[in-house]
């Protein structure tokens, strides 16, 4: 007899699924790098803008 779980039933409906944490942490990290880049961008055309406009 095998001493494995299967994979559906390797976490209780209680659980926490790791899985799910971990991309809801990289769809957070990609948001925020998104973001960011958005307030750089802006800032630097309206830098630019200002500065040959």
């Amino acid at each position: 007899m095998s001493d494995r779980i299967p994979p559906e039933l390797e976490y209780a409906d209680t659980d926490a699924d790791p899985r799910l944490a971990r991309r809801r942490r990289r769809i957070r990290a990609v948001a925020w790098v998104a973001v960011i880049a958005l307030i750089v961008g802006g800032g630097g055309s309206t830098i630019l803008l200002m500065l040959f406009g």
